[in-house]
């Protein structure tokens, strides 16, 4: 067995001394990197989930939504007794008087979706980057 593994060593030494080393050409490293410069990466395009005429509808819908909240009474609540046109503006007043703790709820939430989309924002942009 081990003569056989020494004449195989023998025979890979005569085949590789025979074949010599092939050396590239002179430019061989600039015609490899010419090639690699051509392929084309494929761009990652940035695409919205929400495109900016779907937030202007969502944002339309929430003044609309709002409004009607605390314009419009229906007659019956799922709150009880509770009167929602009695939170923002009182009937036939031209004067709004905005609670403090509405005001509150909506200043904590823009403060809050600012920041979240600040977040994904830099998210994003970490993720696309080539």
């Amino acid at each position: 067995m081990e003569e056989e593994n020494k004449k195989l060593n023998q025979f890979t030494k005569d085949v590789f001394q025979e074949a010599g080393l092939a050396t590239p050409s002179t430019d061989f490293l600039a015609n490899v990197m010419a090639e690699v410069a051509t392929e084309k990466v494929p761009e990652k395009v940035y695409k919205p989930l929400i495109t900016k005429v779907g937030w202007l509808i969502i944002g339309a819908l929430f003044i609309v939504f709002s409004f009607v909240l605390t314009r419009f009474s229906l007659g019956f609540s799922i709150f009880g007794d509770w009167n929602l046109s009695s939170l923002v503006i009182e009937k036939y007043e031209s004067k709004i008087n905005i609670p403090v703790t509405y005001a509150y709820c909506f200043f904590f939430l823009l403060v809050f979706v600012v920041i979240q989309i600040k977040m994904i924002k830099r998210l994003l942009d970490r993720n696309f980057q080539i």
